[in-house]
């Protein structure tokens, strides 16, 4: 499975884990403990959210499947349900049920992790990387879809994407806010 991460992303979150640890390290020096709980919730805030926003967020592709991870939501793609993908101003991939889910890792194509534009127009390098692994997933496998028994009987066809909650997220979010309250309620 290849995991793809924007540089600017990476930038920027460990820029905001970074800027927390000076907070904390200045506030020691500079006072020792008195006031800790100030410094202590301005730097778990910056380093929680920095976290959460920048270096948690991720695609990744694998041989029959395209895992999004964004701030508190992972939508796992199959590809046999994948109809196509869009990366005009984001990653957002499309399922034969016309819903859409975007990346939050992937860069616009403004951002400065553009590659200069493929042959089919995507320019953003995870797009390719989607695309080629969509192409060998649709070379190597039949992937004609039967009919499921839900569909023979009327019912409405499953959701082409699966998403669920992605609790590391959310404790990163909580964590976040927790270190706001810590710093200006206390």
């Amino acid at each position: 499975m290849q995991i793809y991460r924007s540089r600017s992303s990476q930038v920027w979150g460990w820029l905001c884990v970074g800027l927390g640890a000076l907070i904390l390290l200045i506030q020691l020096i500079g006072s020792g403990l008195e006031q800790i709980h100030v410094a202590l919730g301005i730097a778990v805030a910056f380093a929680a959210a920095g976290y959460a926003a920048f270096l948690r967020p991720s695609v990744a592709v694998g041989e029959d499947h395209v895992e999004l991870r964004n701030v508190t939501q992972t939508v796992v793609a199959p590809f046999s349900r994948l109809a196509g993908l869009e990366a005009h101003w984001s990653l957002e991939l499309v399922g034969d049920d016309d819903k859409k889910a975007g990346a939050f890792a992937a860069p616009s194509r403004t951002g400065r992790d553009r590659v200069r534009p493929a042959e089919d127009g995507k320019s953003a390098e995870v797009a390719g990387l989607i695309t080629a692994a969509w192409d060998a997933y649709r070379a190597s496998a039949d992937t004609a879809v039967e009919p499921t028994a839900a569909s023979a009987l009327g019912h409405p066809p499953a959701p082409a994407f699966s998403r669920r909650v992605d609790w590391v997220g959310v404790g990163a979010v909580a964590a976040a806010v927790a270190g706001l309250a810590l710093a200006f309620l206390a």
